[in-house]
């Protein structure tokens, strides 16, 4: 947090710019930014995951069953690209609804609203849920951080994990879901209160069953967290199992529809399982079970890890600003898969990680020693290297997408988000050997 920082603060680099205040400068970029979703939105198709949502009321409204026409859907998809290989059907062409079966009720309850208002309330909610998580990542910066952070956070809206997408304007409920998430997650790092924090993902975890990997998330943050994190889990899965009870044919449908998801389109996302999976997916070869038992692997390791360090940040008393973004990155690798607005809600703090390596980077090759408040600080020198090395990273990075986008998607982004989270590893280890008291 800001005050467990210590040492001099500097002044803003950017305090005016010609004739504006930076105040002014800050409004002028979130007008620009505004001003590019309304282009960007009149230019392209947008809405394509929400427009699944409203085919599903619709579905309902009729009298009939979202997930029978969600296989039905896929089965035609795969039909025709089984007749023209080279067809080229446009992805949301049988994208299916993919909720659980306990969201049918609520989708129940909108469909007395007409379509107009709920595309409007539901855009609303989702920049809502978008300014959440962006406000949520600010948080985690300090306070000379948060000078140029301010800066750049309406941009990054356009750049989940890093890349360059428009991911935004699909009006995913995953916007929603993580903004709230995020914004009860403030007030548990910073006071230890968790109880809203278990609530919204108990709530999320309805729509999304892999949001409950990120109960680990107090747990390596917070204090004595082990016993309401899996009373919650316990009662998440209990929620996803009552459903094949309550529901048994929709759930069987639900499971269904999600095995054709994967066999069919093999929308794995960006998690090392899901890129194995779409490796063997491409030559054809059977990708169960030897992606679940990458996953569990992996999860396995990585837990051990982050719990090692939770143990090494509390041990050795450095600042949880310095551990909350690398150990947020970390547990969303816990999920199986990691799709392009999961990725989005990490944003701000795979950006901080970032600069925050290349600032330690930089400083122990000019000679000094980190004493691990200094998250945001350093010689002016290092500061504009930083920023000329990590501006460059970037822009090369986001480069490659564009000139290739169809190779270079996947693996860019599975690639900066691995490299990034080694990155905060790296800073937390050199932190942590550097401040273990010397025999």
């Amino acid at each position: 947090m800001p005050g467990n920082n210590t040492g001099v603060s500097r002044s803003s680099p950017i305090q005016h710019v010609g004739w504006l205040s930076r105040p002014q400068l800050i409004v002028l970029i979130w007008v620009a930014v505004a001003i590019a979703v309304v282009v960007m939105a009149h230019a392209a198709p947008i809405g394509q995951d929400a427009g699944v949502y409203w085919k599903a009321i619709q579905s309902l409204r009729s009298g009939s069953d979202p997930y029978a026409e969600s296989i039905a859907a896929l089965h035609a998809y795969h039909d025709q690209l089984a007749l023209n290989a080279t067809s080229h059907l446009p992805y949301t062409y049988a994208y299916p609804y993919v909720y659980s079966p306990v969201t049918l009720p609520l989708l129940r309850l909108l469909e007395v609203f007409p379509g107009w208002f709920l595309g409007a309330i539901y855009a609303a909610a989702v920049a809502t849920g978008a300014l959440l998580q962006l406000w949520a990542g600010f948080q985690m910066a300090d306070e000379d951080e948060r000078r140029w952070l301010a800066l750049v956070l309406p941009v990054i809206l356009f750049f989940p994990g890093l890349i360059i997408n428009r991911v935004i304007l699909a009006g995913n409920v995953a916007y929603i879901l993580y903004g709230v998430i995020l914004a009860a997650a403030v007030p548990g790092w910073k006071r230890n209160r968790w109880f809203w924090y278990y609530i919204t993902l108990l709530v999320a975890s309805i729509f999304k069953v892999p949001y409950l990997m990120l109960l680990a998330f107090p747990v390596l943050v917070g204090r004595r967290q082990w016993i309401p994190s899996c009373v919650t889990t316990g009662m998440g899965a209990l929620i996803f199992a009552a459903q094949s009870r309550l529901w048994p044919d929709m759930f069987h449908e639900w499971v269904l529809t999600l095995r054709l998801l994967f066999d069919w389109q093999q929308d794995s996302g960006y998690a090392p399982a899901g890129m194995l999976g779409r490796t063997l997916w491409s030559y054809g070869l059977p990708y169960s079970p030897i992606t679940p038992i990458l996953h569990v692997v992996f999860a396995c390791v990585l837990g051990i890890v982050l719990l090692l360090f939770a143990r090494c940040v509390c041990e050795w008393n450095l600042p949880q600003e310095t551990w909350i973004p690398v150990a947020l990155v970390g547990t969303l690798l816990l999920n199986p898969r990691l799709m392009k607005y999961d990725l989005a809600a990490i944003t701000v703090p795979m950006l901080l990680i970032g600069w925050r390596t290349l600032r330690l980077a930089l400083d122990r090759s000019s000679g000094g020693r980190p004493t691990g408040r200094e998250t945001g600080r350093g010689p002016k020198s290092s500061d504009q290297m930083a920023i000329i090395v990590g501006t460059g990273c970037l822009l090369i990075l986001n480069a490659i997408t564009v000139i290739a986008p169809r190779w270079s998607d996947v693996p860019v982004k599975f690639a900066v988000l691995l490299v990034i989270f080694a990155m905060g590893v790296w800073s937390l280890e050199r932190l942590c050997v550097e401040l273990r008291p010397q025999n």
